[in-house]
Parts: C-alpha cells; sequence; structure tokens
C-alpha cells in the first residue's frame, strides 16, 4: 500500500492551478481503480482505512468546489468529475465511515445544484454523460440515506424535493435512476410525506427485477445494488400500503426471497428477505397466501429454532407469528388474569433495535446494578424467541423502548411495543437518536409521553431521569389496592348492537375487558355516509383534521385529538383494522388522561367531578361510536 500513500501525499500537494489539469484526472482514476484491485482481499480494510485516515474526501473537496458548477466546461472537468464521483460511489457503498465523511467534507451542497440545474435536465434524455452523472449523484445520495444519523443532512439540503423533481422531469428517461431515485426517498421521508411515494409502483416491477438478476450473479449484485439492498429497499417502500400487494404480485419475488432464506452463511441477507415478508404480511391477502406456502413457513421455522444469529431468528419468529395472525397471550396467562404487578415488582423488559445494541446494554447493566431485574434479548430469549418474548412482556411490569429510526422500522420492535400495549403495561420511551420524532405506529403509541433523552444528555444525567422515571411507577404501583380478578366470565358480545349513552359495564371487569367487547361491537352504519378517500386524509392538517372530528360528533373529546393531522387519522384507522383491541386500548388510554388532566384541575369532593364520574363510561361509549363511524367511513374506500 506504499503507492496509496504516495498517491495521497500528491493529491495533498496538488496547487488550484493543477485543479483542472491532466495531473488531476490521472489521481482520481487511481482512486476509483484501487477499489477494485482491493475489493474482496486482504488490503480492502487497509484502503478504507488509510482515506478515511487521510481524509480523502476533504482533500477532493476544493477540487470539486471549483469545477462543479460547471462539469462539462472541458474534457479534464468530466474526467476528474466522473473518477472522483465514482470512486466516492463505491467508498459510500462499503463503509458508513466514507458516508459520514461525504457529508463532513460538504459534498451534499454541491450535488444537489448539479440535479436541479435546468439546462442538463433539458438535454437529459440525449446525453449519456448527463445520465451518468445524475446516476452517480443519486446512488451517493442512496448510500448515505442507509445511515439515520445522515438523514436530516439529507432532508436539510432539499433533497426531497430535488430527487421528486428529477422523478418527475426525468424519470420516464431512465428507469435505474427513477428506481434509485424512489429507493432513496423512502429511507428519508417522514411518515406524513408518503405522497412523494404515490406513483413508486411503477418502479417496483424494475426492482424485483434488479433482485432476480442480483441473487443468480456471483457477488449478488445488480447495477451496483447488492441483494440484500434491494430487498431492504422495498420493504422500505412497502410502508405505502398500496406497494404491499404490488411488491407481493411479482412473480420472480417469492423465488427470489426463497433463494435468499436459504444463504445460511449470509446472515445480512436472510434478515433482509425476513423483514420484506414481514412487511409484506401486514397485507390480510398476502399474508393469506404466505400462510399457505409450505416450504415458506418450513424455511422460516427451520431458521427460528435452529439459528445462531439471534437477530435473525428474532426476526423469523416474529415473522411467523405474523403470517398466523399476529401475537396473542401465552397459553400460562389467561384472559382473567390481572396484568396489574404486584407491590415492589422490579421487573423491566427492555426493548431497542441492534442499531443501538451497546448503549441499551449499557442502560440494562445499570439497573442490574440498582436492583432491577431486566429482560433482553441479547442474554435472556433463547429457544423460542416469541414465547421469551411474550413471557418477559407479561413478567414485567414497565416496558423500556430505545427508540430510534431503525426502531419504527423494525418488523421485530413492532411486535414486541404493539404487545406490551395490549398487555396495558407501563411504557416508559428513552429517546437514543438525536434529533428523532416518532411517527407512524411508534408515534401513536408514544403518544403525548415525556421520553427521557439519552441522545442529548450526558448519560449518568439520562439515567438519572430514568430512575426517577421508573421510581414514580412503582410509587403508584404501590399505592393501587389490590383487588381479585373476577372469575366471572365476561358475558358474550351481542353480534350487532346500536349503542346509546345509557350503556354501562361492569366494575370488576378484568384488565382488558373493556377493550375487548368495544373490539366486538359492530355499530350500525348510516346508509347515506361517504367514504372518506386516504388521499385526501393524507392532505389533511391538525385544523383540518379538528373540523373533520367535530363535524362528525367528536367536539366535545378534542383534547384527545390536538396533534393528529390526517396522516395519524388514517394509522389509527388501520390499526383498528388491523388490531381492534389494541385500537380500543389506545382510545381507552388517552381517554383516561385527558379526565385526569381534567380531574387535577377540580376540587376532588365537588358534586361536578361526582357528576362526571357518573357520565364518564357513556362518554366513553360517545366517543368510541363517534369515531368508529367516522373509521367505517375510511374503510369504505
Amino acid at each position: 500500500m506504499t503507492q496509496l500513500n504516495s498517491k495521497i501525499d500528491e493529491l495533498t500537494r496538488l496547487t488550484e492551478s493543477e485543479y483542472e489539469s491532466s495531473k488531476t484526472v490521472n489521481l482520481f482514476q487511481y482512486f476509483d481503480k484501487i477499489y477494485t484491485l482491493c475489493y474482496g482481499t486482504s488490503n480492502f480494510q487497509i484502503l478504507i482505512d488509510t482515506l478515511i485516515q487521510k481524509k480523502y474526501t476533504k482533500l477532493c473537496y476544493p477540487i470539486f468546489k471549483r469545477i462543479h458548477t460547471d462539469v462539462f466546461k472541458t474534457q479534464e472537468r468530466w474526467h476528474i468529475t466522473y473518477y472522483l464521483l465514482h470512486s466516492l460511489w463505491n467508498y459510500t457503498d462499503k463503509t458508513n465511515a466514507m458516508c459520514f465523511a461525504v457529508v463532513d467534507a460538504q459534498f451534499i451542497p454541491m450535488f444537489i445544484p448539479n440535479l436541479n440545474q435546468d439546462n442538463y435536465l433539458k438535454h437529459f434524455s440525449s446525453n449519456d454523460a448527463i445520465k451518468k452523472l445524475y446516476d452517480m449523484i443519486i446512488s451517493i445520495l442512496h448510500n448515505i440515506a442507509q445511515v439515520p444519523e445522515l438523514i436530516d443532512d439529507l432532508r436539510q439540503n432539499r433533497c426531497i424535493e430535488t430527487l421528486n423533481h428529477v422523478i418527475q422531469t426525468v424519470g420516464s428517461y431512465s428507469t435505474f435512476l427513477k428506481g434509485i431515485s424512489y429507493l432513496t426517498l423512502a429511507y428519508i421521508i417522514r411518515e406524513d410525506e408518503r405522497t412523494y411515494l404515490t406513483n413508486s409502483n411503477e418502479s417496483i416491477p424494475y426492482l424485483v427485477g434488479l433482485l432476480h438478476e442480483a441473487i443468480n450473479t456471483v457477488d449478488r449484485r445488480s447495477h451496483g445494488l447488492e441483494a440484500h439492498e434491494l430487498c431492504k429497499g422495498l420493504s422500505k417502500l412497502s410502508v405505502a400500503n398500496d406497494n404491499k400487494y404490488k411488491i407481493f404480485s411479482e412473480s420472480k419475488l417469492l423465488d427470489s426471497l426463497l433463494n435468499m432464506l436459504e444463504q445460511h452463511t449470509n446472515g445480512k441477507e436472510q434478515i433482509c428477505a425476513c423483514t420484506l415478508i414481514w412487511n409484506l404480511c401486514f397485507d390480510q391477502n398476502v399474508r393469506k397466501v404466505y400462510n399457505e406456502h409450505m416450504k415458506l413457513n418450513q424455511i422460516l421455522t427451520t431458521i427460528a429454532q435452529t439459528s445462531s444469529n439471534d437477530e435473525l431468528r428474532r426476526t423469523a419468529s416474529g415473522c411467523l407469528c405474523t403470517l398466523m395472525g399476529g401475537p396473542t397471550t401465552t397459553k400460562k396467562t389467561s384472559s382473567t388474569t390481572t396484568t396489574t404487578s404486584t407491590t415492589g415488582n422490579k421487573d423491566i423488559m427492555l426493548s431497542y433495535n441492534h442499531d443501538v445494541q451497546q448503549l441499551s446494554k449499557q442502560i440494562k447493566d445499570h439497573l442490574v446494578a440498582d436492583g432491577y431485574n431486566v429482560w433482553i434479548d441479547v442474554e435472556r430469549m433463547h429457544g423460542n424467541i416469541l414465547d421469551a418474548m411474550a413471557d418477559a412482556i407479561e413478567n414485567s411490569t414497565i416496558f423500556l423502548m430505545c427508540l430510534t429510526e431503525k426502531y419504527k422500522d423494525s418488523p421485530s420492535c413492532r411486535l414486541e411495543c404493539e404487545y406490551a400495549y395490549l398487555r396495558k403495561k407501563t411504557i416508559i420511551p428513552l429517546l437514543l437518536q438525536a434529533n428523532y420524532k416518532p411517527d407512524g405506529w411508534l408515534g401513536i403509541i408514544v403518544g403525548n409521553k415525556l421520553y427521557v433523552n439519552y441522545a442529548k444528555k450526558p448519560f449518568e444525567a439520562a439515567y438519572s431521569e430514568t430512575l426517577a422515571e421508573l421510581q414514580a411507577v412503582l410509587n403508584r404501583t404501590e399505592r393501587k389496592p389490590t383487588v381479585s380478578p373476577s372469575k366471572k366470565p365476561a358475558p358474550p358480545p351481542q353480534p350487532s348492537s346500536t349503542i346509546n349513552e345509557t350503556t354501562t359495564t361492569t366494575s370488576n371487569a378484568p384488565p382488558g375487558a373493556l377493550a375487548h367487547l368495544m373490539s366486538q361491537l359492530r355499530i350500525d352504519k348510516p346508509s347515506e355516509a361517504k367514504p372518506i378517500l386516504s388521499t385526501n386524509l393524507e392532505k389533511m392538517s391538525i385544523t383540518d383534521t379538528q373540523h373533520l372530528l367535530a363535524e362528525n360528533g367528536l367536539e366535545k373529546f378534542m383534547p384527545m385529538f390536538m396533534d393528529i393531522d390526517g396522516v395519524k387519522l388514517m394509522k389509527l384507522f388501520e390499526i383498528k383494522n388491523k388490531a381492534p383491541q389494541c385500537y380500543y386500548m389506545l382510545i381507552k388510554d388517552q381517554w383516561d388522561q385527558m379526565n385526569q388532566a381534567k380531574e387535577r384541575s377540580r376540587d376532588t369532593s365537588s358534586p361536578v367531578r361526582m357528576l362526571t364520574i357518573s357520565t364518564s363510561m357513556a362518554q366513553f361509549i360517545q366517543l368510541t361510536v363517534a369515531l368508529d363511524k367516522l373509521a367505517d367511513r375510511y374503510s369504505m374506500n
């Protein structure tokens, strides 16, 4: 690697007068070529480490800054641009450290103007060099977008708007450019920005085709994209519900996924394949077909039972659970067993994604040292992981969830979180990623809960806050009177009911019984009700949504919906369709929080409070009836 250091020294000594010379062309040609020579050899990591240590990207910065406003002005400029960007494309594909280095060297503010340049867009269809420039820049952005910590940098530089403009303007001239642009968007958009993926289904056949090509090559790549990378991107695109069935419907998909699942020496491919299958199975039509596919179930079962990779076993187990219709309580927990923990119970379930495993384990070690009994999958979840997960949640008093972008995107974390909510566990959110704001299903579950910010505060300060939250929960638990659960079974729900404000329920029903009862009820729908289209909901602001709710009899309950926009309301209705019991628990939880806030502002002995208690159940029924009617209108489209 002596020549490498020599070439870096040459790059360091370049003068401004040499920036556009053939000498510079030859230097960048070398840095592009050495990647190919070292890839797959013992020298490759040395190459990457050396380029990072010598600050290769910062050495490139002044040269590209000089030429980036008109890269086609001279032949030398274009050749320098080509070899420099091609090398960055390759290096960012293989290491996150190079992605950080490219962002830190301020390349993104130079990339975006190139993509927005009107002259390039005008001649895109007839100029192969311009097409190549766009392919390289967007491929680099795609690599950067897969690093959660760098997403904000892309957003702040208006990458979303730029990629959308590129797709709309020249996407029809290049299937690759259009596909890679949608994959990049899927990583950086938020839940309320899914309209940017509206037409992404047009690229799905092409991307599935690339995946099929990749699994049939020696290096498992196609057009510079690895099989696991394509599979991961399709998982991201599947967040748009219309895309799930479109992806599933591609004839080459299942064979490709089965091939990846059988790559026993490639855990990354197996995990990505499991995750895509899992995401697709949130569509009930897909779930039905995959549940009946014998070979798929056999492979997933074998992985779940025998794999030595904990993350892979966890993903396969969760995938199988969703195939069978979702989580249920374990056999040893009956429907009448209370979930309220005994006094002094210090059992905690710590739920996290593997991107923050080190910090999560540090939190766990401190909790154990302070006398808590902590369930965490790296040490205690062996054998049947699904049963272990259910046991850990059911036997815990408190559910700590470590919030990151990857936590929200992980189906296994979603399974744990939704099951904890279903079991009415006290949830304490810990924020482990800077500038991350939970949205979608995670945003709904977190709601208005205050989280402990480990991303911005020193560990000891954040951990002290965590201890204070835990102790507050335990103190509240100790003050609760112990009530023996009722052994009398709840009456069976009627097949059809019309409910009015005089409806009541018994006070000694087991936890979750009300939610279960509500999930079984069917409210008569007015024949004249018009469907609410998802395309209309997606565009609604918080104010628009409040007007919609008020118009449908929910005005008095508005404090529960203060931060709900159209996208969040649509997600709430989707939860009702997929997991009605969880939906009613969610509504009941928000209802209780609203009433608690009201009661704190009143005299506890006043007649007003007594009247509120006597009518609260009737009002809750009124709330659910009105909200159900609105949800039914959404489900009609």
